[in-house]
Parts: structure tokens; C-alpha cells; sequence
């Protein structure tokens, strides 16, 4: 009963909050702004709290892809929130909201005792948090990325609209970006290291595809923060390059156990 009623508050919550959002584009109130960070916070409050309550109900001893998709998109809302600056993200929110709401949809119909045990000890749950952590921020670097390439191609394209006056400057973007950039790739490497030093073979067979993937990942990250630092390089290549990266670490972790989880199972 507790669960259901989270799920309807979380679910209203999050569309509510992206409704505010999508009406700040077209009509900038700052009453609007006020209401929409009281529907996020209500909103990561409920969804925290149901992502609490289903791991809980199995005794934190399994994590499945829902579970791992929701703490993820609760994450990335988290860290979503943290911008001050409204504009910065005003076209983001509402697609990372929603994709919130989606997942804790997904949680609650997946069955909590689905996926890999992960009750072996702390190790195992700090290589896990890591990785979790690392795909939140390295996942929103690359939302930023793609916003600040549809920024500058407005720019050269001089197609100016009422939406254009609303986005933020294209150098706070890319700014912001390479931080999170900087900071995922730290946690990234944190996290494949603990793998190594908790777990007793990272190569193994049903292990070897997602630290081939996570490192391959990590290689792109560092390639793309090491060349903008060299070359000044940006735009549409570190795009491709964190779009890339992103992708590899998807396939690792969550494409594996989409895999077990669904399939096989």
C-alpha cells in the first residue's frame, strides 16, 4: 500500500515538475520557477524513498536493472537540482524528470529478488555505488553535451527563435560540462579499481565484457578531457566522443543485465 501510494506521488510529482519546466520556456515567471523546485524535491523525496523500500523489502540482496536504472535516474535528478541557474538546464529537467518517472515505474513492476546477490560483502557494494555514481554524473556530462552542440549550431546557423532568448551561454555549458566530466571519470576509474581490489576476478567470464566496456569508456572520457585540455577542443567531436563513451558503459553494465535479468531469466 506504501509502495503504490509513493509510485502515484512520485509519478504526479516528476510529470508535474516537468510541466513547470516546459512552461518556463515559453513563459519565464519565477513564480513557476519556485513551484517546480518544490514538485523536484517532493518528487526525489517519494522516488528516494521508493527506491529505500523495494531494496529494503529484499533485504538489499539483489540488484536487478530496474533497481540499478532508478537509482541512476534518481541521480541524475539529484545532481539536476543542484543548478542554480535554471536556464542552464531548462531544456534537460523536463526529459530527465520523466525518464525518472519511467523508471520507478519500472522498479516497482519488476520483482525485487530479480538480478545479480550482491550480499558478499561491503566490497562488492562500494564497487557498486562507485559505478553507479560514476554513470549518473558521466550520463548528465553527456546531456550537457548535447545541449551545448545544439547551442552551437544555432550559432552558426544564426536560427534564433523565442527559445534561443531562454538557453543559457554556450561557454557556462560547455564550463559545467567538462566538470562533470572531470569529476565522472575520476569516479569511473575509482570505481573499476575497487573491482580489481574487491573482486576476485574482474576477467572472469560472466565479468570480462563489462570491464572490457567500463575501461574502453574510461580511455574515451580521459582521450576527450585530456584533448580539450591540449587543443581547446569542443563542439560537435566531444559530442561524439562523450556520446560514445556513454554508450560503451550502457552496454557494459546495463546491457548485460538487461541480458540476465530479462532474458535469460
Amino acid at each position: 500500500m506504501l509502495i503504490s501510494a509513493l509510485l502515484s506521488a512520485t509519478l504526479v510529482l516528476y510529470v508535474a515538475s516537468a510541466l513547470f519546466m516546459l512552461q518556463q520556456v515559453f513563459k519565464p515567471r519565477s513564480s513557476l520557477t519556485a513551484i517546480s523546485l518544490v514538485t523536484a524535491v517532493m518528487a526525489l523525496v517519494c522516488h528516494g524513498g521508493l527506491i529505500y523500500l523495494r531494496l529494503a523489502g529484499d533485504e538489499f540482496d539483489h540488484l536487478n536493472v530496474s533497481s540499478s536504472l532508478s537509482i541512476v535516474a534518481w541521480l541524475i535528478a539529484l545532481l539536476s537540482l543542484f543548478r542554480v541557474q535554471q536556464s542552464n538546464s531548462l531544456l534537460l529537467k523536463p526529459v530527465i524528470y520523466l525518464f525518472a518517472a519511467l523508471s520507478a515505474l519500472l522498479l516497482v513492476l519488476t520483482p525485487a529478488d530479480l538480478g545479480a546477490y550482491i550480499g558478499f560483502g561491503h566490497g562488492l557494494v562500494i564497487h557498486i555505488v562507485l559505478s553507479l555514481v560514476a554513470y549518473g554524473v558521466l550520463a548528465l556530462a553527456t546531456l550537457y553535451a548535447i545541449q551545448a552542440s545544439y547551442i552551437n549550431y544555432l550559432l552558426k546557423t544564426k536560427k534564433t527563435s523565442g527559445l534561443f532568448k531562454q538557453l543559457p551561454p554556450l561557454m557556462n555549458i560547455e564550463r559545467y560540462f567538462f566538470r562533470l566530466l572531470s569529476a565522472g571519470t575520476l569516479l569511473l576509474i575509482l570505481a573499476i579499481a575497487s573491482g580489481f581490489a574487491f573482486l576476485d576476478d574482474m576477467f572472469a567470464q560472466n565479468q570480462a565484457h563489462k570491464t572490457i566496456l567500463a575501461m574502453a569508456a574510461a580511455l574515451v572520457y580521459i582521450i576527450t578531457y585530456l584533448t580539450h585540455k591540449a587543443t581547446g577542443l569542443r563542439g560537435k567531436p566531444v559530442m561524439v566522443l562523450s556520446i560514445l563513451g556513454t554508450v560503451l558503459l550502457t552496454l557494459g553494465y546495463f546491457g548485460s543485465r538487461f541480458v540476465k535479468d530479462i532474458i535469460l531469466s
